[in-house]
């Protein structure tokens, strides 16, 4: 049996032409499976089921190579595993086409590993251009991405209640702007100095809470970190609202851990806002020196039900359909 797939990178791009393709090429449209999401992950909805619903003798047929992936290693363990589970595959649009009925041929395997690379070139020069695109346009004062929801007015405002010794919590309160939204546009506090020198490479990064040392006893309302617990009542509620914000600390070998801090505890240092592009709310991030949330930090974004490709969305934004996949009956 011949089962097609179809990928598109987001929401808003038509699988259309890639079915109709598949259609012509006498697949039933009940056994073509689609995804719109990134090809830099293997982790989509619409291959898994296909995966699973393939059996011995199947065939797998794409347009092209690189639907099934935009990494050269990704795509060539996916057809080495197809190729133990004896699944065929075989691709429609490419200049070289791929026969999967003799898999050890050294030119089929050759032409795999072309497409596959020129796939993920493919890939890495429109992030490129994507990125060039921003530089140029941020240098010449024009503001990419979503319009900001924050006026010069609240921004002045926010920076005055900070200056004059105000929580986070506190300010957002009086300003109505999110923790996210103060923590990305905020300048950073000016940390002190005691002499007119300072020496790049003796810069210490801010003392933070070691995530891995178990944290002190806790009752009720008290920090998880430190143990801190209000005393007053009016104390309690900005309190409560910083122990909602998600912190995840990254550490030198990659490690990703979730805190819940207090104003006493919080880190001052580098932060990072990983924010929704829907609502403008998420984690604060420290340990990264890019303003791109890191690998790790973007698998526990989809594992909490966030959408990590085009934009980041959470996930009480994220309307993304889920297939619903019944089992093959044999």
């Amino acid at each position: 049996m011949e089962l097609g797939y179809a990928r598109v990178s987001t929401s808003k791009q038509d699988l259309t032409r890639q079915i109709d393709a598949l259609t012509k090429a006498g697949i039933d449209p009940a056994n073509i499976y689609v995804d719109k999401k990134s090809g830099t992950t293997t982790e989509r909805p619409g291959l898994q089921a296909l995966l699973e619903y393939a059996r011995g003798g199947d065939v797998i047929v794409v347009h092209t190579l690189d639907r099934l992936g935009r990494t050269v290693r990704d795509t060539l363990n996916l057809i080495h595993d197809l190729h133990q589970r004896d699944i065929g595959f075989r691709n429609l649009a490419d200049p070289v086409r791929i026969d999967s009925t003799n898999p050890d041929d050294p030119m089929g395997q050759l032409a795999v590993v072309l497409l596959a690379l020129f796939g993920q070139m493919e890939r890495t020069y429109a992030v490129e251009r994507a990125a060039h695109a921003r530089t140029v346009a941020t240098e010449k004062g024009r503001r990419t991405g979503r319009p900001s929801v924050v006026s010069d007015a609240q921004l002045a405002y926010a920076t005055q209640l900070r200056e004059g010794g105000a929580t986070i919590a506190e300010i957002t309160a009086k300003t109505g702007l999110t923790r996210s939204t103060l923590y990305r546009h905020l300048p950073p506090r000016q940390s002190e100095t005691l002499t007119a020198y300072t020496d790049p490479d003796e810069e210490k990064p801010s003392p933070s809470p070691d995530p891995a040392a178990p944290p002190p006893p806790t009752t009720g309302s008290a920090c998880p970190t430190c143990g801190y617990q209000p005393t007053t009542r009016r104390e309690l509620v900005p309190h409560r609202a910083d122990l909602a914000t998600v912190w995840l600390h990254l550490d030198k070998r990659e490690h990703l851990h979730e805190a819940r801090h207090c104003a006493r505890c919080q880190p001052h240092g580098h932060v990072v806002v990983v924010s929704c592009s829907r609502c403008g709310d998420g984690p604060l991030l420290t340990g990264s020196s890019g303003d791109d949330p890191p690998s790790p930090v973007l698998a526990w974004l989809e594992r909490h039900e966030w959408t990590t490709t085009p934009e980041l969305v959470c996930g009480n934004h994220n309307t993304r359909r889920r297939l619903d996949i019944e089992p093959r009956k044999r």
